[in-house]
């Protein structure tokens, strides 16, 4: 074991008695001969005397252009960190040369004694007997039943299991590979040890939050810190855990594979294992609602020219009476089809046979197929959420974190040096640092309150959008040469304003959040994120989804009706297209959710490695005879995971969960396009994480954390918005209602239960004389060509009267004000679906996640067996460790 004298030490330079290039010489020696072995490139893996392992790198730029005092003070305090880290036991190695002729690099290696040490105090699972029942899941052994080989299994040997033990330095011998430096701690393992001692370790004498290497390269003392890729993914290795990855996970190739999650939980750790794993399992959960969506999107497609769809045939068939218009025809059969103009100003009349293909199109996603849909699709997301707590609940045992969070998981290193109170453990028995509840609970209101506000700006921003685009579609439409172009006009400033609005409330929302969950000072790491994502979460669910709520609740609806709208100052408000609402909607969902996908995507792929091809381009250009890159150089290139870079990563893939289950009644191929999407997710996160990110640490955790929270929210939230999307934006109430309610339909057909004549009864016909100022059309050019298409026949005065949609009184002599008898009837009917629907489905959810345990059967059985096992085995432990040595136990619990 080499002791950290073993290594000359010093703060801005390399051991005084080699010169760089007698080192890079012995280097690229060493490196020639573990090539010449089959191992390329891996004495970049280690320090010079190729037997201790590079753990960590830190990174500084010596040639930094900050003033003379700032450069200064950034030597004084990476002098103080390296030098309190060699008190912790480390060893560092220096190199002053580089490709790029500004960095220098700091190596840093734990010894084994000291790593042992810090294995203990974090209660790490070591490994202490392997298990030879590996079980499989049951689609594994359906698949290995039907042929010889899974095809779907990727080309890589699986990881070998072990029962395991919190590790004491008491019973070491009795824990596998206890006598073999590499091989009893993963460089995983090795680089988790060293970043939580570098967390831990101050540069300052006497401000005690001056801790840490996470703080010092945010003041840019350090330019970077990172764990070492374990080799590059071109290196014909065997043993190369990063090119095995890339074979079987990152290509493109591999796009049908399943994920290797247990090479994926080794070489990145158990948190981002899990994502992949969420990923994985709802990618696969995915498959039944997109094969059914697309079902009742093609048996709608087929239904769209039938008698179930009348109502779209009679607004069609009005072409044919456009076309044999008469004074009798355009009094008896036309005139209620005329409908009054959408805006003021420009606007004009308009015929109801103008939406006949929209019409067409709405019955695609407003039929009982859809009502279906989205009350299978309220019990896929409790069936998705139930069995991934199963899913979750085994990766967690056989991970080794079914209690890491309870039992495992330490205190932040900010949180011990800032909080002062301190109390004893009622669980451990320590004395630790405790934040008093009255000053928790005061920070988080105060934080909740402040987020409150952000959301409520946020909504202000939208509502401001909404009331922009009346206001500035009226002054365009006054103007004649802009008429023409005042919709599209409207559309694109607004969409920009928003844009911008919302663009510029993410960046201070995130600030806020991360500044206010600092302030809040958690306790661990979890909490710490927790309470983070929850904060962003709430500002991007009103970010997302505030023009969709509105879309599919409000707009049209406060709008009021002719001769007597509602206005904000003089403008009348916003009010749906001449194709209704719901394909509003449609669109609406369809161009968000499409779009964002390829957005993120193309994001995913270019921009990464952008920063890579930009690092590389801004290196000095390397001579033929100039030393390869090294692999701590090859790595500075690649681009690094932020702090909260899998909260991005999961918020994409819950803001679509909300696409796929809010609103599934208006856009049934919402889990199609999701389906398609996620299968190229999984192989675009995979390759970036391994070939164009720099090796994450590989922290620990036992679960997605509040996501599934989140998750639960939106489920429920999900039920209550596809009910009122059926009930309110849709017509399938109001058409139930007139189909087996009403016994006057208009057209002779009396009390049959039949669509027939639903069109006409859901018009209501308004006097134009009636109209004030702005309402009034001076020069119709629809009324221009109805009289030419007439032959002349008709004439202005023969235009008295507009329809619009709603079940009020005709304005034959006055009562437009007035509710006919069936507005109440179908708003009952309306009111009586969504108590029924939401009971029904909540009711129903509630006893699926009754019947469904959240543990497995035989996850418990093997839980239960292995804690007999190891207590057993914990038991001879204590039997052959003398009384005077043996310390209080860390756990009496081993798991697999």
């Amino acid at each position: 074991m080499a002791s950290t004298d073993d290594v000359k030490i010093g703060f801005e330079g390399i051991a005084e008695d080699r010169s760089p290039e007698a080192d890079r010489g012995e280097q690229d020696q060493l490196i020639e001969t573990r090539e010449s072995n089959g191992v390329e490139d891996s004495t970049t893996l280690f320090f010079r005397d190729g037997r201790r392992r590079i753990d960590y790198i830190m990174v500084y730029d010596p040639t930094d252009d900050s003033d003379g005092e700032w450069k200064q003070k950034r030597h004084q305090k990476r002098a103080a960190f390296e030098e309190a880290l060699k008190d912790q036991g480390l060893q560092l190695e220096f190199e002053d040369e580089s490709v790029d002729q500004k960095s220098r690099f700091v190596k840093v290696h734990v010894p084994f004694e000291v790593a042992l040490k810090q294995a203990e105090d974090l209660v790490m699972q070591m490994p202490i007997e392997e298990n030879p029942n590996i079980t499989h899941g049951l689609l594994d052994r359906a698949l290995d039943a039907v042929c010889s080989r899974n095809p779907f299994e990727p080309d890589i040997e699986e990881e070998p299991d072990f029962f395991t033990a919190p590790f004491a330095m008491a019973r070491k011998e009795k824990f596998l590979f206890n006598d073999n430096e590499e091989k009893f701690f993963t460089p995983a393992q090795r680089s988790l040890i060293v970043h939580d001692i570098m967390s831990r370790t101050s540069y300052g004498d006497k401000d005690p939050t001056k801790i840490g290497i996470d703080r010092l390269t945010g003041n840019k003392s350090y330019t970077a810190a990172y764990p070492l890729h374990e080799g590059g993914i071109e290196e014909d290795d065997p043993d190369n855990p990063r090119r095995k990855l890339f074979q079987v996970w990152g290509s493109w190739k591999a796009w049908y594979k399943f994920q290797p999650l247990d090479h994926i939980r080794s070489y990145f750790g158990e948190k981002i294992g899990i994502y992949f794993a969420w990923l994985g399992f709802y990618t696969g959960m995915l498959l039944l609602p997109a094969v059914l969506g697309l079902i009742i999107f093609i048996v709608g497609c087929g239904f769209i020219d039938s008698s179930e769809n009348k109502p779209a045939q009679e607004i069609c068939a009005l072409s044919d009476l456009k076309n044999n218009l008469t004074v009798a025809a355009y009094h008896k059969n036309y005139q209620l089809y005329v409908m009054c103009p959408l805006c003021d100003g420009s606007c004009d009349y308009w015929s109801l046979d103008s939406t006949c293909s929209a019409a067409k199109a709405s019955f695609l996603f407003d039929n009982g197929g859809t009502v279906f849909f989205a009350i299978v699709m309220a019990f896929w997301a409790t069936f998705f959420l139930e069995f991934w707590k199963r899913r979750q609940a085994g990766l967690a045992y056989y991970w080794d974190v079914m209690d890491f969070e309870e039992e495992e998981e330490q205190p932040r290193a900010l949180f011990e040096a800032k909080v002062k109170t301190m109390w004893t453990n009622p669980i451990t028995g320590k004395v630790e640092p405790h934040q008093p509840r009255r000053s928790y609970y005061s920070k988080i209101s105060a934080a909740l309150a402040t987020m409150a506000f952000m959301i409520l700006v946020v909504v202000a921003i939208i509502i401001s959008v909404i009331i922009y685009r009346v206001a500035i579609l009226t002054v365009l439409n006054r103007n004649d040469s802009l008429r023409s172009s005042a919709s599209f006009i409207t559309t694109l400033t607004a969409a920009i304003i928003q844009l911008i609005g919302i663009m510029i409330m993410n960046k201070v929302y995130e600030y806020l959040s991360i500044r206010l969950t600092d302030w809040e000072l958690h306790r661990t790491q979890t909490e710490h994120e927790d309470s983070f994502t929850f904060k962003m979460f709430m500002f991007q669910f009103v970010n997302f989804y505030g023009s969709i709520f509105y879309i599919a609740f409000f707009k049209g609806r406060l709008t009021g009706y002719p001769s007597s709208y509602n206005r904000i100052a003089s403008f009348r408000l916003d009010e749906c297209g001449a194709s209704g609402c719901l394909i509003e909607l449609t669109q609406q969902l369809a161009i968000i959710m499409v779009g964002k996908q390829i957005l993120n995507n193309t994001l995913e792929i270019v921009l990464p490695r952008l920063k890579v091809w930009l690092r590389k381009r801004d290196d000095v250009e390397v001579k033929e005879n100039s030393a390869k890159p090294m692999r701590w150089e090859d790595d500075l290139n690649l681009a690094d995971l932020p702090e909260h870079g899998l909260f991005y990563e999961y918020l994409e893939m819950v803001i679509q969960f909300g696409f796929v289950t809010l609103f599934v009644a208006a856009f049934p191929l919402a889990p199609l396009f999701a389906l398609m999407n996620n299968i190229l997710e999984v192989r675009v996160d995979s390759n970036k994480f391994v070939t164009q990110l720099r090796r994450p640490l590989a922290r620990r955790a036992e679960d997605i954390g509040i996501w599934y929270t989140v998750l639960e929210a939106v489920a429920n939230l999900s039920v209550i918005t596809n009910a009122l999307v059926i009930a309110i934006t849709s017509d399938f109430i109001p058409r139930l209602a007139y189909q087996y309610g009403v016994d006057d339909k208009p057209g002779g057909y009396g009390d049959e239960n039949t669509l027939s004549g639903f069109v006409e009864y859901s018009l209501t016909q308004a006097n134009v004389s009636h109209f004030s100022d702005d309402n009034k059309v001076i020069d119709s050019t629809f009324f221009k060509d109805l009289i030419a298409d007439s032959n002349n026949t008709l004439k202005f005065s023969d235009f008295q009267y507009c329809s619009f949609r709603g079940f009020r009184q005709h304005d034959y002599s006055g009562g437009i004000d007035n509710y006919r008898l069936f507005f109440w009837q179908q708003l009952c009917a309306r009111f009586v679906f969504v108590i029924v629907f939401e009971h029904l489905v909540f009711g129903i959810k509630a006893i699926i996640a009754w019947a469904v345990p959240d543990v497995p059967e035989d996850i418990r059985n093997e839980i239960e067996k292995q804690n007999f096992r190891a207590k057993v085995m914990l038991r001879s432990m204590d039997a052959d460790i003398p009384p005077s040595n043996a310390g209080p136990s860390q756990g009496s619990e081993a798991r697999v």
